[in-house]
């Protein structure tokens, strides 16, 4: 016979997910750790993080256990409620060491080695974090034993959150230097300069359907100069010939144009989503999510706004930036004649300003497990090369004039030049072909920027320009324990029946009868802490007291819970677990086996008529099992009867059925004896002989 088995999900039940908003990067290229580089120095002020590719590498390919993360930052004590450790204010360098014994326990070396190379960039922070503002768990106790968490993720999470409630001011920017540049794509650029301040800080969420988590809204501010200048050609071709007003014309033009300096701006929303399904049956979460609203500026805006947690940007907080400035000296000639008469010196200024926005749709995902597991949403059309498409769309390009000098050259000509006038067409003029000129040239820029460096760390966050990384950690379940009552037979081929039952108090629930070996009930989901009575009865035929029974509770591990004797035992059901607990309990019934052995003595060899003596009858269990009611008879010989009652004595453990039996006169001895395992009785027999030689 086939012992049924209760599946497991079925004392299982959904509590939710754990779900973050960020990177499960498999692996990190030589290109990407210069970014995590920047990134980390950029967000904690006063440090400089310098990991490889391969440190980085050894992070992200690393998880670590919630449970027992929270246990080692509660001092090696297994915490009973997360929201105790979870409150608690520690350092960066607290959570670091503590994540640094959890990996070097769980035999995670190189993982560990990576991380104990933050100590020394980190080690000086003394600003607080509390993880109950990244980490939000709303499940039962004990359903966190599953969840892993990716290092890299919860190492970026938690800087993220030491920027948010320690970087209270603008923050300090990072200088980027030639060798900094170059694996960026950003050889072309001077004097680059990274802010970067978290707005709101990420959180993962362990919660049920329903339960909202998000990545972190960040802004970005880069500053910097295009080593490659404005192509003047067109500049100087627009303006040679220009006819100013009937009287004058442009000739012999020069233009000299500055380093082209720009400021570019990201303020990205957090990438948000909820919980919408749990379903245990399927191994899948469904989440309602969306990549985060993308603003994109160029321009100048006030770093007292900016970097204001509580500031909306919108496009009104954009003015132009004086980008470069233009030089610009032309020869004037009087048209009727062709005679020069002076060279004019125009210095210009050329302001630029552009904004352009996104705002990614919400959509639902099914992701499956096994878990953990990522799923990237993308918002259609909304990338860092459309959004660098609608910068150059609407960049607006604004000359303005300085004080221009005017050189005479020729003394003759007394009528007054129309100065403003030949300033007015220089720039009316200039303004098409400065703006074909500077979106050439901007276009390039703003892409390597964008999707060089503001789109990769973006992404190092868990989120891009129009694209949003979600994943599921795990599933969280809280099981009950099932248990059920199984028999064994000893040997197996015995033919007893019994009946099993389940009881909770007076109601049954499970129960078979007439079963032999293996024969079983069916699995009980059982209620924490409740107490079940799990018992065996005779069937048809057979006889309880022909076994010797034992019992003995094991879960799926083959640990062994509880034992004992008997026919019926009572069972305690354990707490709920994160993982499942099938307990199976046996009654074993053997079949009783006993070595009994009976001596008779008197101590003398001779009898005497008309005498009288005592003889001693000892019944000796040798086991293995106890002997019930065994039957002791003995007939007295021709000539011997009873003097008085006989007795009996048992030792420790062991009765005799009567302490005493019989009458003086009498001729037999006859009881029954109760002897366990080793167990001995004592009967003493006194007797007369009989003076009449023929009664023998």
């Amino acid at each position: 016979m086939v012992v049924p088995t209760a599946r497991a999900q079925d004392a299982c039940t959904a509590n939710g997910a754990c779900v973050s908003a960020g990177p499960r990067l498999v692996s990190v290229d030589s290109t990407q750790s210069p970014v995590l580089n920047l990134l980390f120095s950029t967000l904690l002020p006063g440090t400089s993080v310098q990991l490889t590719a391969l440190d980085w590498n050894n992070l992200a390919g690393a998880d670590i256990n919630l449970n027992a993360l929270l246990t080692q930052l509660n001092g090696g004590v297994v915490v009973s409620d997360p929201s105790q450790v979870l409150n608690a204010n520690i350092t960066l360098a607290q959570l670091q060491a503590a994540m640094v014994s959890v990996l070097q326990a769980d035999g995670k070396t190189a993982a560990a080695s990576a991380l104990g190379l933050l100590s020394p960039s980190i080690g000086g922070l003394t600003g607080n974090i509390r993880l109950a503002d990244l980490l939000q768990v709303s499940l039962p106790p004990g359903s966190l034993a599953t969840v892993n968490l990716d290092v890299l993720d919860l190492i970026t999470g938690g800087v993220q959150l030491y920027n948010f409630r320690n970087v209270v001011t603008t923050p300090t920017p990072i200088t980027l230097t030639t060798a900094q540049l170059a694996p960026l794509g950003l050889g072309g650029l001077a004097n680059v300069r990274v802010w970067a301040q978290v707005v709101e800080p990420p959180v993962f969420n362990c919660g049920p359907v329903g339960t909202s988590f998000h990545s972190a809204a960040i802004r970005l501010k880069l500053d910097f100069d295009i080593v490659q200048g404005l192509n003047v050609a067109p500049l100087i071709s627009a303006v040679n010939g220009l006819n100013v007003g009937g009287l004058v014309s442009l000739s012999g033009t020069s233009i000299n144009a500055s380093l082209l300096h720009l400021s570019v701006y990201a303020d990205v929303a957090r990438a948000e989503g909820t919980i919408s399904a749990v379903s245990l049956a399927s191994n899948a979460v469904t989440l309602q999510a969306r990549p985060g609203l993308v603003n994109l500026y160029v321009g100048t805006i006030s770093d007292a706004v900016f970097f204001n947690r509580s500031a909306v940007l919108t496009p009104a907080s954009v003015t132009p930036i004086n980008a470069t400035t233009l030089n610009v000296t032309v020869a004037v000639s009087l048209l009727a004649g062709g005679l020069k008469v002076a060279d004019v010196d125009v210095p210009l200024t050329v302001s630029v300003r552009a904004v352009a926005t996104a705002t990614p749709g919400l959509q639902s995902v099914v992701v499956p497990g096994a878990f953990p597991q990522t799923r990237t949403l993308t918002a259609g059309t909304v990338s860092a090369s459309t959004m660098v498409t609608s910068l150059i769309n609407s960049l607006d390009v604004t000359i303005t004039s300085g004080t221009p000098v005017v050189r005479l050259v020729n003394a003759l000509v007394t009528l007054p030049l129309p100065v403003n006038t030949i300033v007015n067409a220089l720039v009316s003029t200039l303004l098409p072909p400065l703006r074909t000129v500077v979106n050439a040239l901007v276009g390039p820029v703003l892409t390597a920027v964008l999707g060089g460096v503001v789109d990769n760390l973006l992404a190092l966050l868990g989120i891009r320009i129009g694209q949003a990384v979600f994943t599921v950690e795990s599933i969280s379940q809280s099981c009950a324990a099932t248990v059920q009552l199984v028999k064994t037979l000893a040997p197996t081929t015995d033919t007893g029946v019994f009946n099993l039952s389940v009881a909770q108090g007076a109601t049954v629930l499970a129960s078979v009868a007439n079963v032999g070996n293996n024969g079983a009930t069916t699995a009980v989901v059982t209620t924490p802490g409740t107490v079940y009575t799990l018992a065996e009865t005779a069937g048809t035929a057979t006889v309880l007291a022909r076994y010797a029974s034992s019992w003995e509770c094991k879960d799926q591990g083959g640990t062994t819970l509880s034992s004992g004797t008997g026919q019926s035992f009572n069972f305690t059901a354990p707490a709920l677990a994160a993982q499942p607990l099938t307990v199976v309990c046996r009654i074993t019934n053997r079949t009783r086996q006993a070595d009994l052995s009976i001596s008779k003595s008197d101590g003398s060899a001779t009898y005497t008529p008309g005498g009288s003596a005592s003889y001693v009858l000892t019944v000796s269990n040798a086991g293995p099992d106890a002997v019930t009611a065994a039957q002791v008879s003995d007939t007295l010989p021709a000539g011997a009867t009873l003097s008085a009652p006989w007795t009996c004595s048992a030792s420790a453990g062991s009765t005799c059925s009567a302490a005493s039996g019989g009458a003086a006169g009498g001729t037999s001895v006859s009881l029954g004896v109760n002897l366990i395992n080793g167990g001995q009785a004592t009967i003493t027999v006194p007797v007369s002989f009989s003076a009449d030689p023929g009664a023998y």
